[in-house]
């Protein structure tokens, strides 16, 4: 049991920090995508805060699934040391 919770908990931890990944490079290339939109189509004015994301829910879930796997690890691999 201890080396599938190791593995499941360092499987959490690679897809909450995958998920932190690539929420960052969303947020960071969508008003590069909007300015490129805007001056393609020419019409109407360009704000960059029109193509701010928030990803509140993504978040939450990903630093959730970082902690669940560092406790599983923890718990499983540190403290409950009989199997």
């Amino acid at each position: 049991m201890k080396k599938a919770a190791y593995i499941i908990g360092s499987i959490e931890i690679i897809v909450g920090i995958t998920l932190l990944s690539m929420t960052s490079i969303i947020k960071q290339v969508m008003p590069i995508l909007g300015r490129v939109a805007y001056q393609a189509a020419a019409a109407g004015g360009y704000s960059a805060s029109n193509y701010e994301i928030s990803f509140p829910f993504v978040t939450v879930a990903s630093i959730a699934l970082i902690a669940l796997g560092l406790f599983q690890i923890c718990y499983f691999g540190i403290i409950r040391k009989d199997k």
